[in-house]
C-alpha cells in the first residue's frame, strides 16, 4: 500500500508537497537510524515505502518546476 498517492501529491499545493517531503525524509532518518544502532523495526517495507514516497514528490515536483 502506497504511502501516498500520485493523485493526492498533484492535488496538493507547493507548500504542503514541500513539507510532506520534509516529513517523509525526517521519518526515513528516523527509522534508518534505529536500525543502524542494533535497533529493529516492526515492518521493514517501511523504508522502501518511505523512499518511494520521497521519489514520488521529486519527481512530480521536478514536472511542476518546483525544484
Amino acid at each position: 500500500m502506497a504511502i501516498i498517492r500520485n493523485s493526492e501529491i498533484r492535488k496538493m499545493n507547493k507548500d504542503q508537497r514541500l513539507r510532506k517531503l520534509e516529513e517523509f525524509k525526517k521519518k526515513l532518518f528516523t527509522i534508518q537510524s534505529e536500525l543502524s544502532s542494533g535497533g529493529s523495526i516492526e515492518n521493514p517495507g517501511q523504508i522502501q515505502e518511505y523512499k518511494k514516497a520521497i521519489a514520488r514528490l521529486r519527481t512530480i515536483m521536478t514536472e511542476l518546476d518546483e525544484i
